[in-house]
């Protein structure tokens, strides 16, 4: 779990700081936008590893709600740019999981 929530915490952390650098060159903002989409990628991967191990309700509200979201896009286009509050939304919902999965897994292997 421990490894699942380290790279979590990198690729949330890593358009963060390209947003940071935007500042000071407006390029960085399109990669900030470009490396979320890899963000979502590789936590929708980290969520599927956890399925297997630690299934639970979360895990499963969090894929309804990511289904929720392409089908809303799908239907909808990109026209309404207030479907695009989901992708963060869920990135911390993920975030929250991990942690709660990880306490978890501390709680089991105290003696």
């Amino acid at each position: 779990m421990k490894i699942r929530s380290i790279i979590n915490y990198i690729v949330l952390v890593i358009p963060l700081f390209l947003a940071i650098i935007g500042l000071q060159d407006e390029q960085f903002y399109i990669y900030a936008l470009s490396f979320t989409a890899v963000t979502g990628g590789i936590q929708v991967l980290l969520a599927l590893t956890m399925l297997f191990k630690y299934p639970g309700n979360l895990l499963y509200i969090y894929f309804g709600v990511t289904v929720f979201f392409f089908l809303i896009w799908m239907v909808l286009g990109s026209d309404h740019s207030y479907i695009f509050a989901l992708p963060p939304a869920l990135a911390l919902f993920l975030t929250y999981i991990i942690f709660i999965e990880s306490q978890k897994e501390k709680i089991v292997k105290q003696p």
